[in-house]
């Protein structure tokens, strides 16, 4: 009895320990808009499968029709947010979230460079955040034409020669020798 009684006290205290624990903290959304420019004429042509990804995967927000999107759940402090597109490369932007003296939230956003520190000197970017398309992936390369000197440039094709001749010039080199200096080297040979 006292056993049960003591398994049912020590089991509401981790029930307590565990609900303190995984308490929502105040969580925020990111909201912006992917806009054309020259390397994307028009919104319609990025892909369904596109998609707006906070901190690798952490977070994620669909992109609208109108190019409009929203990544919701994100936290206090550093976060990297990325537009992920089979078809086009958009820049990774370093979301800074952190509360003002007032208690309102404040969303301070800036490209950077992957591989790179997280530059604080970089001009903030205006919010709701605008990204643009920086370039389009080009996965396909044009089929080459005939090129007779790369052909006799292949390793391959410079076995195949040294082949071609050993066999049929060598023996000929041979026939032209002097027969003093063919039997010497037959000798040596054996």
């Amino acid at each position: 009895m006292l056993r049960q009684l003591l398994f049912i006290i020590q089991s509401a205290l981790l029930l307590l320990a565990a609900v303190a624990v995984a308490s929502p903290a105040k969580t925020y959304r990111v909201r912006g808009a992917i806009i054309a420019n020259d390397v994307l004429g028009d919104i319609s042509e990025l892909s369904t499968r596109a998609q707006v990804v906070v901190n690798g995967g952490e977070h994620t927000g669909f992109i609208q029709k109108d190019g409009a999107f929203a990544v919701d759940n994100i936290k206090l402090g550093d976060s990297l947010l990325e537009v992920v597109s089979a078809d086009y490369a958009f820049p990774k932007i370093h979301l800074r979230i952190s509360l003002k003296e007032d208690g309102k939230a404040s969303i301070a956003a800036r490209y950077v460079q992957i591989g790179s520190e997280w530059p604080e000197d970089a001009p903030v970017l205006a919010y709701p955040l605008r990204i643009s398309a920086a370039g389009k992936y080009d996965f396909f390369t044009p089929r080459q034409g005939f090129n007779i000197v790369a052909m006799f440039s292949n390793p391959y094709m410079m076995m195949v020669g040294a082949s071609l001749v050993a066999i049929f010039i060598l023996p000929k080199l041979q026939a032209n020798m002097d027969p003093d200096a063919l039997k010497g080297l037959q000798n040596k040979q054996k």
